[in-house]
């Protein structure tokens, strides 16, 4: 027999036991990756956006402003900050997507009693894997 027709037999109420703490793990990484989302966000407020003018706006009154002279302004957001902020927002939807799946395995096993199940490597993995 190979290993990958190996199979190891578990029992609903443990692989439901294993679906909250996996439920859990993603729950907490979520939530962290959630307080740093709204961290960068106010350091983004705080000090993230960038004001590019031209030195024409320093000398002479706006109303004087000849828009054949100088470059207009340009506002931009510090692309650091704006990565970071993309990378939370895609962390939290990857865990809550995950908590969604570990919560409907737990609603199924918490059908099946003592129902045993036979888990190749994969399956495992996805209820114990680390």
């Amino acid at each position: 027999m190979n290993r990958d027709e190996w199979t190891f037999p578990y029992s609903a109420s443990v692989l439901h036991k294993a679906s909250a703490a996996k439920h859990a793990f993603h729950s907490d990484k979520r939530d962290w990756w959630h307080g740093k989302q709204v961290e960068k966000i106010e350091l983004i407020k705080a000090e993230g956006i960038e004001v590019d003018e031209s030195v024409i706006f320093e000398k002479h009154e706006l109303s004087t402003y000849n828009s054949t002279s100088g470059r207009l302004p340009n506002v931009s957001i510090r692309n650091d900050l704006l990565r970071d902020v993309q990378e939370c927002v895609g962390k939290v939807r990857e865990h809550t997507a995950k908590m969604k799946e570990y919560d409907a395995w737990m609603q199924v096993l918490a059908s099946q009693g003592e129902s045993m199940f036979n888990l190749h490597q994969d399956d495992w993995l996805f209820f114990f894997g680390k």
